[in-house]
């Protein structure tokens, strides 16, 4: 219990910080929508972004933290405080000059990888090029990505949480004001907005190092490629891309065949997953952080017991959130999107395929929250092998479903197919860690979910019942949209924990007793 109440206390800490970054992420995407709409540009920006993005999902959200931390903690419990510094340092190094390396080779076959990201730009007059262009002005993005997963990894591994989770509210500022001036100051305020996210991931590196220096680590220059915890994070890295970023990778090819449907695929698929990321992120995300280095312990410690708690916690307090928000989003679909981003050169077409397509991703938003917490553990025993391939199968699986979904439901068959694979991978994983530590309790669980499935639903009703009572309408003023909207997610939110409360669901009187939801609603 100690343990738990730990993990939410971290998870409450930095939840407030992540939700503002989140808050900050909407109006960026809504200043985007603004500026461009569903336009070739804003096509050719989802693609570049997509692949700096890819970047920031694998390294700095996933796969550096699940390389770098059980490593970080092993050999700070072995070693001494001087040889820790030494590593963290040029591991710091040694990063930024591969990094560096691979933004130069970026640059230089742009053409070739926009060709593979997007072949279905060949035949619109300038898309192509305009995609290569900003491609190259957003390539050293990847260098201060990569350095701040890495500065994060140290403070998160030491117990410090908050400053690594407000740095993306310093990225985003960066390209809304970069959106907001380019808008103003140029024809098409694309080329602007890329050099934004740049600008971006420099705020975003730069916040975190007087905390990191503060801690211990120096900055003076130093190159391994023979360290042992060096070569052992590297051998880690490369395979927890693939594993724990299957997601990503599913959404860039999801982004490669939309690029062969009507104009606007892309975007429309841009903007659905920045609407389920900006729910998952705000706790799930946060959950993730904390998570990691507390079984990364629990391995090098050998208590596997402790490991599986942890695994067992995260599930549940995952599905508490990602159940009911799975729901919400599927109902209100359509007034979600339209409040969101109706305006400026979003058209209500544009909404009525973003909600579909927004319906089918949220569908899988429990599994892919869980398949971070289980790709993780497998990374705590410092196991590469198990999630590469089960990454592979869903890689091919996810494939040859959205040949088959996006002839039919377009790009919203796209986002089924990434749904239907979150969950073939959730389940492949579960099945393969308890061969490795052996089976888990799932009595508490499997009654939580049925609790939670009947508390959302009921919630769903009221949502819809709320908004029309309100007498909600497309054509009100975005004022009294915005409150309808905000009364019936709000109001939806109250009836779900009382239904959790009338259920007597274990897991919101642990919330309650950790303080996490105030006990007086």
């Amino acid at each position: 219990m100690e343990k738990e109440h730990r993990i939410l206390k971290s998870v409450a800490s930095i939840g407030i910080v992540t939700a503002c970054s989140r808050v900050f992420g909407y109006v960026r995407d809504a200043v985007l929508a603004w500026a461009l709409g569903a336009t070739l540009s804003m096509d050719a920006f989802s693609v570049a972004y997509r692949l700096a993005n890819l970047f920031r999902r694998l390294v700095g959200e996933g796969a550096m933290s699940a390389a770098f931390v059980p490593v970080f903690i092993q050999y700070r419990k072995e070693n001494s405080e001087a040889e820790l510094w030494e590593f963290a340092r040029k591991f710091f190094y040694t990063l930024a000059l591969i990094s560096g390396a691979i933004v130069v080779l970026e640059v230089m076959f742009a053409p070739f990888i926009v060709r593979i990201m997007a072949p279905g730009f060949l035949g619109v007059p300038g898309k192509m090029e305009l995609t290569i262009l900003l491609t190259r002005i957003m390539a050293p993005y990847l260098v201060f990505v990569s350095l701040t997963a890495l500065v994060m990894g140290v403070l998160n591994s030491l117990g410090s949480f908050t400053v690594p989770a407000a740095g993306p509210i310093f990225f985003n500022v960066a390209v809304i004001v970069s959106a907001v001036a380019s808008s103003f100051l140029m024809r098409d305020p694309v080329t602007g907005i890329a050099a934004g996210v740049l600008l971006g991931g420099v705020f975003q590196f730069a916040c975190q190092l007087p905390v990191v220096a503060r801690h211990g680590m120096n900055f003076k220059i130093g190159f391994s490629f023979s360290h042992p915890a060096i070569r052992k994070t590297g051998l880690l890295l490369a395979p927890s891309i693939f594993a724990i970023g299957i997601v990503q990778i599913n959404l860039l090819v999801d982004s490669l065949l939309a690029s062969f449907l009507r104009e606007g695929s892309v975007s429309q698929i841009y903007y659905a997953d920045r609407i389920v990321e900006l729910v998952l992120g705000i706790f799930t995300v946060s959950l993730a952080t904390v998570a990691l280095p507390e079984m990364s312990r629990s391995v090098a410690e050998k208590k596997i017991g402790d490991l599986k708690e942890t695994v067992l916690f995260s599930l549940r307090t995952t599905a508490f959130v990602a159940i009911p928000a799975t729901m919400g989003l599927f109902f209100l679909a359509e007034p979600i999107v339209h409040v969101l981003f109706e305006r400026g050169r979003f058209s209500s077409l544009d909404t009525d395929r973003t909600a579909l397509t927004l319906a089918f991703l949220c569908l899988g938003l429990f599994f892919t929250a869980a398949v971070r917490f289980l790709v993780s553990a497998f990374y705590a025993f410092q196991d590469t092998r198990t999630p590469v391939k089960i990454a592979f199968i869903a890689l091919m699986v996810n494939a040859t479903l959205d040949f088959i979904l996006m002839h039919p439901l377009k790009q919203a068959g796209l986002a089924l197919s990434t749904s239907i694979t979150s969950a073939l991978s959730f389940t492949q994983l579960l099945i393969q860690l308890e061969k490795k530590c052996g089976a888990f309790e799932w009595g508490q669980m499997r009654r939580g979910l049925v609790k939670m499935t009947g508390a959302s639903l009921v919630m769903s009703a009221a949502c819809w019942g709320i908004l029309k009572l309100s007498h909600y309408s497309p054509a009100q003023s975005i004022l009294w949209k915005a409150f309808c909207l905000g009364a019936s997610i709000g109001g939806g939110v109250l009836v779900y924990l009382a239904m959790m409360a009338l259920f007597g669901a274990d897991e919101l009187k642990f919330f309650l007793k950790q303080k996490v939801i105030p006990s007086k609603l």
